[in-house]
């Protein structure tokens, strides 16, 4: 499809790029690897700027450099600048400012003990593909929001880092897998969408063998 938009943007120019079915083939196979894992709305965007920037279809090369444009125009940073972001960051995920909250999430979705303890040949992949499944969501229209350090008030005052470091002993599992579970704590307190959220919260903790109730 890309090769087919190339060639109806820049007619000759194209045919005269790739002059018979042997070059074609291989041209496709190489751009094929490389834009591999990239969606589709990136690739669009990034075709919409080569009509705007070359006057002759772009090399591989060009091409890379339109799509990181396209990240941006979705307020979006490209994933190994995201996962450099995410390990510098490991250490108190929940305090500092990310660029976006996708990166907060994918690295969430990676494990941050991961990130801090193993290799990059190991956590690179998972981040890059945790990254990659966030970013369709974005693309698709969803807001993400990292959850933020707040107190909660019940019979005594009590804050989100302790309360998921109790959930998290008590369920033998890492902090940052705890702390989106309790977003719902972000909310309103008293309103509708804080208590579906808490009741949400819940239930997922429930499964994971949490017998405690969640603060209102």
């Amino acid at each position: 499809m890309l090769f087919a938009r190339f060639k109806a943007i820049y007619t000759h120019k194209f045919a005269s790029a790739y002059s018979n079915p042997d070059e074609v083939k291989l041209a496709k196979r190489e751009w094929a690897i490389a834009l591999k894992g990239f969606q589709e709305p990136l690739l669009a965007y990034a075709v919409e700027r080569t009509k705007e920037t070359y006057a002759w279809p772009p090399t591989i090369s060009e091409f890379l450099k339109l799509i990181n444009t396209a990240y941006k125009a979705y307020g979006l940073i490209d994933p190994r600048s995201a996962y450099k972001e995410a390990c510098a960051c490991r250490v108190d995920p929940l305090t500092f400012r990310w660029s976006h909250p996708a990166v907060y999430f994918a690295g969430a979705d990676t494990g941050w003990y991961k990130l801090k303890s193993e290799e990059e040949r190991v956590t690179w992949p998972l981040f890059e593909q945790a990254y990659l499944k966030i970013i369709d969501r974005v693309i698709a229209g969803e807001r993400l929001n990292v959850p933020q350090v707040v107190m909660i008030e019940d019979k005594h005052t009590l804050d989100i880092t302790t309360l998921a470091q109790q959930i998290a002993e008590q369920l033998g599992m890492t902090e940052e897998a705890v702390a989106p579970l309790l977003y719902y704590t972000q909310k309103t307190p008293g309103s509708g969408i804080r208590q579906r959220y808490r009741e949400l919260s819940q239930t997922k903790l429930a499964e994971l063998g949490f017998h405690g109730r969640l603060p209102n």
